[in-house]
């Protein structure tokens, strides 16, 4: 087993801030130089870090994201915690991957470049592997995220959803049609679309939240124009074409048009299939979902790797000023993730 100060690791990639393409470059140069003085090759493909041991030869990768969301708080210590932008979400997790990976003879560490903006690393990686080749069949798959420690089989799907609407701009005493109008009753009758739910350890459902409007120029004025971005989250499979159909057959239907957002990949609704794999996991971990969205997808649409999700830290403190991570519990992670590594491929 190699020894390491995976909590001087841990504190020297927060203090480097990664919610921008420079700092993702130090990062990416800090864990370099660390694989270098152990003499573990390294590259960077496709904007992601990857180590290897055989580039050739691995049956299993061991993924996480180096990037974070606009630092909302800075880096701190005490003798429990860790508080901090990036220290769950998802640096403390890249750490627990670099730990299975250094301790793991057949496998592959991808670092992801930018998980919380558009993707394009491990969306042009798994598709360079696909077609270099590369990938044995049976593939498996750990994807580093805040899950409080629990084995995840699955996520939600996420996409950037835009309705825009048209009138013609006018007085606004006049009558007549109004986009802001429209894209109100859009909003409301998006509300009462029935959505799908599962059930893993509880129920997890789809969801349509506006979350960006604009429109009008002026307090006096009618624009002619305005639009809705609703942040899309799904536990069923072709729920943008529900949400299509669904607003084809509505009377205002002619005045607006709907679009994914294309300044982004988007994952879909991910579930692991192989029932086999999910028993032999539940004998050791708590079975669970992760309600958000990561790159497991990717893994399992582009390289059909049956993926897992699992790493240290409560998801809901992702994001936020109160992001911290318990340092006993990311100890009990770095154990348990070795092990959920021998398991996913023994």
């Amino acid at each position: 087993m190699i020894i390491m100060d995976y909590l001087k690791i841990l504190e020297d990639l927060v203090k480097i801030r990664t919610d921008n393409r420079i700092g993702v470059k130090k990062a990416f140069k800090y864990l370099s130089n660390l694989f270098n003085n152990l003499g573990i090759k390294n590259t960077i493909i496709e904007g992601c870090f990857v180590a290897y041991k055989e580039k050739e030869n691995f049956d299993l990768i061991l993924n996480s994201h180096i990037d974070t969301v606009k630092i909302q708080s800075n880096f701190k210590k005490d003798d429990n915690n860790f508080y901090g932008t990036g220290v769950i979400d998802a640096k403390g997790n890249v750490v627990l991957m670099i730990h299975a990976f250094l301790n793991s003879n057949n496998s592959l560490l991808v670092i992801s470049p930018d998980e919380e903006t558009e993707s394009n690393g491990i969306y042009n990686f798994c598709q360079y592997l696909r077609n270099k080749n590369k990938i044995q069949r049976g593939i498996k798959c750990i994807v580093g995220e805040p899950t409080d420690l629990n084995v995840c089989i699955g996520h939600k799907g996420r996409f950037e959803y835009i309705v825009e609407s048209f009138g013609e701009a006018r007085h606004a005493s006049s009558q007549g049609l109004n986009p802001i109008e429209i894209l109100s009753r859009v909003i409301l009758d998006l509300k009462n679309l029935p959505l799908e739910k599962i059930k893993v350890d509880k129920i997890y459902s789809s969801s349509i939240t506006p979350t960006i409007i604009k429109g009008g120029i002026q307090s006096n004025i009618i624009p002619d124009y305005a639009y809705v971005l609703f942040d899309v989250r799904s536990v069923e499979k072709d729920i943008i074409k529900k949400i299509d159909d669904f607003l084809s057959q509505k009377n205002y239907s002619k005045h607006i048009k709907s679009s994914l957002n294309p300044e982004r990949h988007y994952a879909n609704f991910y579930m692991l299939e192989n029932k086999e794999l999910i028993n032999k996991l539940s004998k050791h971990f708590k079975i669970s979902f992760f309600n958000a969205t990561c790159e497991a997808y990717y893994f399992n649409k582009f390289l059909k790797a049956d993926t897992i999700i699992y790493g240290v830290g409560k998801l809901e403190l992702a994001h936020s000023k109160e992001e911290y991570l318990n340092l006993n519990d990311f100890d009990r992670g770095i154990k348990e993730v070795e092990k959920l590594a021998e398991l996913m491929i023994e």
